[in-house]
This record gives C-alpha cells, structure tokens and sequence, in this order.
C-alpha cells in the first residue's frame, strides 16, 4: 500500500520536470542579476540571527517533509533553513506557488511575484551534496548572498563542472535544474534563496542562452 509521503514524492517528482516555461537547456547556468540594497541584506541577517531554529522537516514546510534531508542537504550537521513565506493552503503542498504568505517584513526586488522565500545557513567546513532542484521550466531559482564567505557554487552540465563564487549583496540567478552542489571553506556561509517563475523576472532575458 502506498503511504502519503510516498504519493507526495511521486507528484513533487512530477512537477518538477514539466512546466510551461523554457527549460533548463534554454537557461545560462548562472547569471549575476544585480545588487540589492544594503537595508535588505541587513534585514535579513537580523532574522537568521532572530530566528535560531530550524524550519527543516516542520509542518510549516510541506516541500522539507517530503525529501531525505540527509540525503540532499547533508543535514546532520548543523545546515539550516528558515521560511519566511510560507504555504497559503491548509492541506499539505509540494507545489512552491503556494508558498506566498510572508511572515517577516521584507521586499525583494527585481521581480514581480516569488515564491518560498528563505533564508540557508552553512557552516564552515560543510558541504551540501550533488542533487537536482526543479526545472526551469517549473520554477527558476536565485539566491542574494548575506555575508562575506569563501563558498563555492558548483554546477555539472553535460559533463563540464562550473562555478561562482557570490559577494554580499549580490543576487544571482542559479540553473538548479542540472546537478549542483554548494562547498563552504572557512567561514559560514547565509544566503536567501527564494523561487519564481520566467515571466515574473523583469529583465528575462538576461537568464537565456544566447
């Protein structure tokens, strides 16, 4: 007999493959999309300093419930999330649209609408292991760096590892529909990393493979 959680992983495995926007192919593998205020980075570092405990797995995040969090995020460690938009739906959801209720006051600039904004955190010396997000076609990624850190953003596309390295303040799009991984050195590593869809992107075409 099929349990819930294994119904959820079949339909979050669904959803992530087959969206209307272009896909991952069609997609740079990362892009800098611009610099945001130093008020929003400030803002969102007095939350993660706020906020000390860990959203991983809770019934506030459907999404977290539904996957191995060793087994993608390597969480035995101390690696964390905090969600500040959470799910809209009194039923449990794997779909990310649904997770547009903030409950901090914060803006995110550049776009029109985002999705599942929260904050990650990594200590020195953690890794977070290979996985796949969602499709681009499904939801596209980007990540705002909150602290001065020597992480490393690794990405394989067909056979070719690349990488970037954020500076605080800067936001950056990042292709999570091929395998990637983060690899922190010496020091922590806090971003925000939220979700949104192409059209809600005001400068799409920047993201697309020329």
């Amino acid at each position: 007999m099929t349990s819930d959680k294994e119904c959820l992983i079949k339909a979050t495995k669904r959803q992530r493959v087959g969206g209307e926007g272009p896909g991952r192919n069609d997609f740079v593998t990362f892009a800098k999309i611009g610099e945001v205020d130093p008020s929003l980075v400030e803002k969102l570092n007095e939350i993660a300093d706020r906020r000390d405990g860990n959203d991983l797995g809770g019934d506030n995040y459907n999404l977290s419930q539904i996957c191995e969090i060793e087994e993608a995020f390597n969480a035995a460690g101390q690696y964390r999330q905090i969600i500040l938009q959470e799910k809209t739906v009194d039923y449990e959801s794997v779909d990310e649209h649904t997770y547009t209720r903030y409950n901090e006051d914060v803006t995110v600039p550049f776009f029109k609408q985002i999705y599942r904004l929260r904050i990650s955190e990594m200590p020195a010396g953690h890794e977070l292991n290979w996985h796949i997000d969602s499709d681009t076609s499904v939801m596209c990624r980007a990540q705002i760096c909150l602290t001065e850190n020597d992480s490393v953003f690794e990405f394989k596309r067909k056979g070719v590892v690349e990488s970037f390295i954020m500076k605080p303040g800067e936001m950056w799009f990042v292709n999570t529909g091929w395998l990637h991984r983060v690899v922190a050195g010496k020091t922590s590593r806090r971003v925000a990393i939220f979700g949104f869809d192409y059209k809600d992107y005001t400068d799409e075409q920047k993201l697309l493979v020329k």
